[in-house]
């Protein structure tokens, strides 16, 4: 009886770490599947291809002088920002002004010609009726009065002429933006078509990029593309139309697309770096929700429950895909469940490992 009874106590003493071990991992095997889930499946996606590409102002320009002057006054410099019609430099408008009055004073005189031309017709074109003047004075009248009559229309488009050409003296921003370049000093001549000033505007930005020829065709026929702003391709602009150019580049075998953003390019600058995104096909690809991948760097991982189980797998995702989906490329296999929030999962799988080590003292002891 001794001898049994000692048996029986040895059994529980050697079974109580193991059945503490079970109870260990049935509890981390409930704290598992508490987790939601989702799983891993195949979806049609566009495949793409990405080339590079550069932000471009939609509207750059140099502003150049329309009349002679020596420069007076120049009121903004590179990098400042200029508001729709603000003045940007002033010439010497002595010249300008000068023949201002000499187109009013020739004015003046056609207008006397006219009046003078009209009375004299009028004369003669009652005394016509009459019959007490030739025809041939008739018409004479007329064609002075005529002559007078085009000679104030020509005066009139002097004086608009000379107006204009003075307020060519005063230039102006023809949009609101920032000055790139200044191509002028004060006291230098400013002839006709010598660059003042150069900007762009910042209200609509577009992307360039140049594609291979042999991308073209296809790209022609889908029309679907986004501007891609960081390295991951997770940075996004949609594009609300292109423009492909109808020639290719002889030098470098490339067509040119220009890229219109829906959101016309807002908080970008000139020269920025982009990539072009291109839709050449379709194609089934693994797909996750982007909150299920837990991202450390450059590093990125999904918590997968398998077997009632929790572990940290490392994953390698390609681009989003919408939807709040992003592409899986390697790392994961259609039919997987993965923890839509890896947070829990991760304070679950760390308390898994805790039990398991607890566990795992218990026995040795």
């Amino acid at each position: 009886m001794k001898r049994l009874a000692a048996l029986t106590l040895a059994g529980m003493l050697l079974s109580a770490p193991f059945a503490a071990f079970a109870a260990t991992g049935e509890k981390a095997a409930t704290a598992a599947n508490a987790l939601e889930t989702t799983v891993v499946k195949r979806i049609e996606a566009a495949r793409e291809r990405l080339f590079e590409g550069v932000i471009e102002a939609e509207k750059a320009s140099t502003v150049s002088a329309q009349t002679s002057g020596r420069v007076l006054a120049i009121h903004f410099d590179v990098n400042d920002r200029v508001e729709k019609g603000a003045l940007l430099v002033e010439l010497d408008d002595t010249q300008q002004k000068a023949a201002l009055e000499q187109a009013r004073a020739g004015l003046k005189a056609a207008q006397a010609k006219l009046i003078a031309a009209r009375q004299a017709f009028e004369r003669i074109s009652q005394l016509y009726r009459r019959g007490t003047a030739p025809k041939a004075q008739f018409d004479q009248a007329k064609a002075e009065y005529e002559a007078a009559l085009a000679g104030v229309r020509q005066a009139e488009a002097a004086l608009k002429q000379a107006q204009e050409q003075l307020s060519y003296t005063k230039v102006r921003a023809p949009y609101s933006g920032i000055v790139t370049a200044r191509h002028v000093e004060v006291g230098e001549l400013a002839a006709p078509g010598k660059p003042l000033m150069s900007g762009y505007s910042t209200e609509e930005m577009r992307a360039h990029v140049d594609l291979p020829q042999r991308y073209v065709p296809v790209i022609r026929k889908n029309r679907k593309a986004a501007v891609v702003l960081d390295l991951a391709g997770r940075v996004r602009r949609e594009v609300s139309r292109m423009v492909i150019f109808p020639y290719s580049d002889p030098k470098t075998n490339t067509v040119t697309v220009r890229l219109y953003m829906r959101d016309k390019g807002k908080g970008l600058f000139p020269g920025m770096l982009v990539k072009g995104a291109f839709m050449v096909e379709k194609a089934k690809v693994l797909a996750v929700p982007e909150k299920a991948v837990a991202r450390r760097g450059e590093l990125a991982g999904v918590y997968r429950v398998k077997d009632r189980r929790i572990e940290f797998l490392q994953v390698r995702t390609g681009r989003p895909l919408g939807n709040g989906l992003v592409e899986v490329l390697a790392g994961l296999e259609d039919g997987d469940a993965v923890a839509l929030d890896p947070l829990k999962a991760a304070i679950v799988l760390k308390e898994q490992h805790a039990q398991h080590e607890a566990a795992a003292k218990e026995a040795q002891e």
